[in-house]
C-alpha cells in the first residue's frame, strides 16, 4: 500500500486495488480523450473520407439512428466496425473505447481480489463486467 499524507498531517494508506483502478482510469481516459480529439480532427479535416459527409450531418440529425444507418448502409449493432477505416467510424470507435474504460478498470483489479481471496469483491466485479458487456453487446433491446 502507498502511504500519502493528508491535509491534517496523518498518514493514509491507499489500498492497492484503488491505486490500480485509478491508474488504469487515468491512462485509459487520457488515451480515450486523445483518440476522440484526433479522430474528430481527421473527420472534420477530410483527411479520410467519412461514411456520412460532414456537410450533410446537420440535416440528418433530425432522423432516427435506424433511418440514418439504413440510408448510408451502416449495419446495426456492432456492424459499423466493418466501416472502421472511414473517419466518422474512427471517431465512433474512439467513443466506444472511452465507454469501455470502466470494463478495463474492473478487469485490472480483478486479479487483486482473486489473489486476496476476496470472494464478495470477485463476485461484484465479475457481475459488473458481465452487465456492462451485456449492455454493450446489443443483445438486450429496449423498444
Amino acid at each position: 500500500m502507498d502511504k500519502t499524507i493528508s491535509s491534517s498531517g496523518q498518514n493514509i494508506e491507499t489500498p492497492i486495488d484503488q491505486e490500480r483502478y485509478a491508474l488504469v482510469l487515468k491512462w485509459s481516459a487520457r488515451i480515450g480523450l486523445f483518440s476522440i480529439l484526433f479522430t474528430f480532427f481527421i473527420y472534420i479535416s477530410g483527411l479520410i473520407s467519412p461514411v456520412i459527409p460532414l456537410e450533410r450531418l446537420p440535416r440528418l440529425w433530425v432522423k432516427s439512428s435506424t433511418l440514418l444507418n439504413e440510408s448510408f448502409g451502416i449495419a446495426t449493432g456492432w456492424g459499423w466496425m466493418s466501416l472502421i477505416f472511414k473517419s466518422d467510424m474512427m471517431a465512433k470507435a474512439a467513443l466506444t473505447f472511452l465507454a469501455c474504460v470502466p470494463i478495463l478498470c474492473y478487469l485490472s483489479v480483478l486479479p487483486i481480489y482473486i489473489k486476496k481471496k476476496e470472494i464478495a469483491m470477485v463476485f461484484i466485479v465479475v457481475m459488473e463486467i458481465s452487465i456492462l458487456i451485456l449492455a454493450a453487446s446489443g443483445l438486450l433491446k429496449v423498444e
